[in-house]
Formats: structure tokens, C-alpha cells, sequence
């Protein structure tokens, strides 16, 4: 039992000192300037964010002209502005070290009627996809993936296509490492299984 005990608490030890998972990148648009519950139109004072391309509309709710952010409460952005010039936004750029990681979002249709909507997400050489929604989407997480070879640096950016001022609506857009165990952790580990199998058999 002593040796199980052991066993278990240097696996868990040596996971947690090779496996670590760390938020690159996270905006909510929570944080972003105006009084609180007041929609923001044709909104480029972003902390994190530029507008690179067209408008966009920081939503806040309860006076978001009816439009629900992800969760129900805080602010959300509008990807189609007020100028019937649907905006490109683009984050501060930041280094990705050689690793995996993953980028994730949440998308709804523009909840206001009329047609699809679409928007394309990129992450240069790594991610760059097109999301189509209905207008009555509901609020989705959208979530990829990828692997970086060797160091870069790189900006997310989000750009909605047309223009006539309803769009899809984003919020929480997050960047994270993925925990993976280093090789040399993951030979410890199988040492240490090892040595608990052999302990049994010695038992028996």
C-alpha cells in the first residue's frame, strides 16, 4: 500500500512539473471603455485590438438593442458596425514559443433577422477559416488546435464580410498553451509503473 502511495504522488509530481498549460491571449471585451450597459457604436478604443478594416459595435448589455452577449451579461462585439463597412479586428501581436496550442471563441448569429452572416478567423500560418451563422445561431464556442514548429510572432484576427450593419457577434476569444508531458517525465512515470508492478508481483 506504501508503495502504491508512492508511486501515485511522484506521477502526480512529475505530470504537473511536465505538463504545464498557460492562457496566452484572453479578452472578453468586458473591460472595454464606456459607462457600463451602454452599447458602444463604431467602437476603436480597444484595450487589446485594433480596427484594421471597416466598424464595429461594442454591445453591452441590458441596453444592447436586444442582443444577448455569451453568458448572458457583460459586452460582446458586433462584427458589422454602423457604417455598412463590416470591421477587421486585430489583436496586439504576441510570441508563440514551439508548442501546441489552442484558440477558442464564441460566435452567435447577429440575432436581429435578415441574412447569414460571414466571418473569417486567422491566426497566420496556423489557422485561417471562414464561420458562416444564420442569424438566430445561437451562441457556440469555436475551437482549433495547432502546433508551432519554432519561435513566431503573431496577431488573431477576425474579419466579417459585408456590410449591413447587423453581423455575427464574438466574445471570449481565448489562446492557450496544451499541457504536454515532457518525454523524459513521461519515461519517470513508466519507471515508476514499473516498479509498482514488480512490487506486486513480489507480493504475491
Amino acid at each position: 500500500m506504501a508503495n502504491k502511495r508512492l508511486v501515485s504522488l511522484i506521477a502526480a509530481t512529475m505530470l504537473s512539473a511536465g505538463a504545464q498549460a498557460a492562457v496566452i491571449f484572453q479578452d472578453n471585451f468586458d473591460s472595454e471603455a464606456g459607462a457600463p450597459g451602454v452599447t458602444q457604436l463604431n467602437y476603436n478604443a480597444f484595450a487589446n485590438w485594433t480596427v484594421s478594416h471597416g466598424t464595429v459595435d461594442v454591445v453591452a448589455m441590458p441596453n444592447g438593442y436586444g442582443i444577448s452577449c455569451a453568458g448572458g451579461s457583460g459586452k460582446c462585439v458586433d462584427m458589422d458596425g454602423s457604417t455598412n463597412n463590416a470591421g477587421r479586428l486585430t489583436s496586439n501581436a504576441f510570441t508563440l514559443s514551439a508548442g501546441t496550442y489552442t484558440l477558442s471563441f464564441d460566435v452567435s448569429g447577429n440575432q436581429r433577422g435578415g441574412n447569414t452572416d460571414t466571418m473569417r478567423f486567422r491566426l497566420d500560418g496556423f489557422v485561417n477559416e471562414l464561420v458562416t451563422l444564420a442569424w438566430n445561431a445561437p451562441w457556440q464556442t469555436i475551437s482549433r488546435t495547432f502546433t508551432v514548429s519554432s519561435d513566431t510572432t503573431e496577431s488573431i484576427i477576425f474579419n466579417h464580410r459585408a456590410g449591413d450593419n447587423v453581423g455575427i457577434m464574438l466574445d471570449n476569444v481565448v489562446l492557450r498553451s496544451v499541457a504536454v508531458a515532457e518525454p523524459a517525465t513521461l519515461t519517470l512515470l513508466g519507471l515508476g509503473l514499473a516498479g509498482l508492478g514488480f512490487a506486486r508481483r513480489r507480493k504475491v
